[in-house]
């Protein structure tokens, strides 16, 4: 990882309060919509939280492509859960998402020679493409711990030919955002 400099702590603060601010959006607006329209609340989530198997594989399929439902969403979820296997699904969730980022990874290796990507992606990428190369290493860290789009800075990555023992290394720091997002949830207890 490249000496960090005033700028990428900047960076870095600015992503994790809005990370911060996002969380609070998110369980602001679970707790509206829970209030307002409790029965429809209550069989989503019963009908994910319900089955394990069948949340996990949409959560996998959510990572794999950009977050479309947030984490958080089902942590929330499965709160209600004992504590011991709150943990276990924190810990399930969080191994998903770094395969998801190591799908996205390898995808990016795969795809970056051909000319569909190098046409259309590294356009629409662009804005990514130039903080990787601005943060560099940091950047897999930055997206790891912050809402940034972590299967898109996976992608990217990969289609840059990053390391992969490095890229796993980065990519680890998702596991302290699971385990703080977890830990809030956790606590918020009967709020949502």
């Amino acid at each position: 990882m490249p000496k960090p400099n005033k700028d990428f702590y900047n960076y870095f603060s600015q992503n994790l309060i809005k990370g911060f601010i996002y969380l609070g959006l998110l369980i602001a607006a679970l707790v509206i919509f829970k209030s307002y329209f409790e029965s429809q609340y209550d069989a989503l989530q019963h009908w994910v939280s319900d089955d394990y198997w069948l949340m996990f594989i949409i959560f996998l399929i959510s990572e794999i492509f950009v977050g479309i439902v947030p984490p958080e969403v089902f942590m929330v979820w499965t709160k209600d859960d004992p504590a011991t296997l709150y943990v276990w699904v924190i810990v399930a969730m969080t191994v998903l998402s770094l395969l998801a980022g190591w799908i996205n990874y390898s995808i990016g290796k795969l795809i970056s020679s051909r000319r569909f990507f190098r046409r259309y992606f590294k356009r629409r990428l662009r804005k990514y493409s130039e903080r990787y190369e601005q943060y560099g290493s940091g950047f897999i860290v930055v997206a790891a711990l912050t809402p940034l789009p972590f299967a898109l800075v996976s992608l990217i990555t990969g289609a840059l030919s990053y390391p992969s023992k490095k890229y796993l290394l980065y990519s680890s720091f998702r596991v302290l955002r699971f385990v703080a997002y977890g830990l809030i949830i956790w606590n918020l207890g009967d709020v949502v």
